[in-house]
């Protein structure tokens, strides 16, 4: 309704009234006139006095005078509302609204989801059904004395990640630099593999733009095939020992970051995975815009690694809210600065930026783990209840490959393969 209309319609509705008013003064004279009141007169009982009944008499007509009661003054000050009172209920009736239409969409989001999921089910019926009880349910009051937390059994945890990490690097890193080596060899390559680098011979007259791409491609895209098979299906459905899923873990983390975090120091040290994008001759922008968003990618599976950490412990106190925190510092960010500076030391004096830079990188995969306070691991440790005990096998095969890396490839391992692919299709007429 605009103002003219609103206008026109009070104007109708004061003119109406007046009509009305006047119609029932009219009528109030024509019927009641100059005529006397009514008289009220009650009933005092037998001894009351004649005086008294005209004084009740007259108090009850309509001719006796109404008392006067003086109306109180509006206090002025007290409908003045200063400027910050104004703002300070704005502030709260917009903050009721914002909060009022985010339950609305969390509501809206919550009954979409739970659609879906029944849409779902009806293809796949153990769709989003876990096997598992969640352990934030289960009952933590009556833990044993045996169950709480230790501060000697932290150190256990650390000491057995950071086996498994150095382990894990190991295996990525041969398996890394064995397949650019097959596929350098396809181009008939030679390479010597030294326990810090793959080296070429950068002067061959055989290396041209198509075998440059495809043998530093072929190592990252390796790795990150690795990491994707274990992380997504090897992990969550297979492993079942803590220390062998750790292992696992550690190794699909390794296999991200040779792929999403060499990227981002090859493009930095123009070394390894950056010939790729320095000989499809791509700008120094969308370097840059790549490289960071493969590091953003990389701290996103960090940060939903979390709860594949939190399943090694086989501890119901450590994945309480109060412990969570502490235990995956011990079981993930201690171990990697004490794996990366072990590896470090290790292949001193021979330390290449390229393969520093990609251990440092893993950063981006360990901070995020930290910040993830509602991870839920999808276990019931209660009754898959494990000691945690120092891994005395993993140590002794650790310091196996250590020894193999350092001393077996000081001098370097010379490479030199032949082979051919040959396929043929012979049809022979009936």
């Amino acid at each position: 309704m605009d103002r003219s209309h609103r206008d026109s319609h009070r104007r109708s509705r004061k003119k109406g009234g007046r009509i009305f008013r006047r119609l029932k003064r009219f009528f109030k004279q024509l019927f009641v006139g100059d005529s006397a009141p009514k008289e009220y007169r009650p009933y005092l009982g037998p001894s009351a006095d004649q005086k008294e009944i005209e004084e009740k008499t007259y108090e009850n007509t309509r001719v006796s005078p109404k008392k006067y009661t003086r109306r109180k003054p509006k206090s002025t000050d007290a409908n003045k509302v200063s400027l910050g009172d104004r703002w300070t209920r704005y502030l709260e009736k917009r903050k009721k609204r914002k909060h009022k239409n985010k339950m609305k969409r969390k509501y809206r989001k919550k009954q979409r989801r739970r659609a879906r999921i029944e849409f779902i089910r009806r293809f796949i019926p153990q769709y989003k059904k876990s096997e598992f009880v969640n352990p934030e349910i289960t009952q933590i009051e009556n833990i044993d004395e045996k169950e709480k937390v230790k501060p000697r059994s932290n150190l256990v945890y650390t000491v057995n990640s950071t086996i498994v990490f150095i382990i894990a690097y190991l295996l990525v890193y041969i398996i890394y630099q064995l397949t650019v080596l097959v596929v350098a060899s396809h181009w008939k390559l030679d390479s010597v593999l030294f326990y810090y680098d793959l080296a070429f011979n950068d002067y061959s007259p055989l290396w041209n733009r198509m075998n440059i791409i495809a043998t530093t491609l072929s190592g990252p895209l390796v790795s990150l095939l690795i990491g994707i098979i274990l992380m997504r299906l090897v992990v969550p459905r297979i492993v079942e020992h803590k220390t062998t899923k750790l292992l696992m873990i550690w190794i699909a983390i390794h296999g991200y970051n040779f792929f999403l975090g060499a990227f981002a120091t090859g493009v930095s040290f123009d070394e390894g995975f950056g010939y790729v994008p320095a000989w499809l001759f791509m700008n120094t922008f969308w370097k840059i815009l790549l490289s960071m968003i493969f590091l953003f990618i990389l701290g996103l599976i960090g940060y939903y690694s979390a709860p594949r950490f939190l399943e090694t412990s086989y501890s119901l106190s450590r994945i309480r809210q109060p412990n969570k925190i502490k235990f995956l510092f011990f079981q993930v960010a201690l171990p990697w600065l004490i794996g990366i500076t072990i590896i470090f030391l290790v292949k001193i004096p021979n330390n290449m930026n390229y393969d520093t830079a990609n251990l440092i990188t893993l950063v981006f995969v360990v901070a995020p783990v930290l910040f993830n306070r509602n991870a839920k691991p999808q276990k019931d440790f209660k009754s898959l209840k494990k000691p945690n005990r120092l891994k005395w096998v993993y140590l002794a095969v650790l310091i196996i490959l250590l020894l193999a890396f350092r001393i077996g490839l000081n001098d370097g391992l010379h490479f030199k393969l032949f082979y051919k692919f040959i396929f043929s299709l012979e049809v022979i007429p009936l």
